[in-house]
């Protein structure tokens, strides 16, 4: 879904009884994730970029019991991962890009929220490591790959 001018997401989301994977590209004015999302079982991707308005994921977040991948890239406003012990149990793949707050706060080790993500095995946090080639860096780890500062 690609609209610049969306704000919200209209009603009814939580009937996509069988949407299992969701983009949301370019939308500057949208500012969170639909509460009808927490009601779709079946969704396993969730992919939000350049969502520069968008400011934290819900607490229900967390109890998206389906969900396997999750990339969040370029929102700058989102600082935090919701509350509770661990994000995502069953969740495979994390990729946090270009929201500085927020790869801070899941810094390997140390980062506040790191906890919430240990148990993930494939995560990605901060830019894309590139090579000499200029070619972006796509292997995945069981460990956790971060940009170089």
């Amino acid at each position: 879904m690609n609209c610049p001018y969306l704000g919200s997401f209209p009603e009814g989301v939580q009937h996509l009884s069988s949407l299992r994977s969701l983009t949301i590209l370019s939308c500057p004015w949208f500012d969170a994730l639909p509460n009808g999302l927490q009601n779709v079982p079946t969704l396993h991707c969730l992919e939000t970029i350049s969502c520069p308005n968008l400011t934290a994921l819900p607490e229900w977040f967390g109890n998206l019991a389906s969900l396997r991948s999750l990339t969040i890239s370029d929102c700058p406003k989102l600082k935090v991962l919701p509350p509770g012990q661990k994000f995502l149990k069953k969740i495979q793949h994390l990729s946090i890009q270009e929201c500085p707050e927020l790869e801070q706060r899941c810094r390997p080790g140390n980062g506040e929220d790191w906890l919430k993500i240990a148990h993930v095995p494939h995560k990605y946090i901060g830019s894309p490591q590139v090579s000499q080639s200029g070619e972006a860096s796509t292997s995945g780890s069981s460990s956790v790959q971060t940009a170089s500062q």
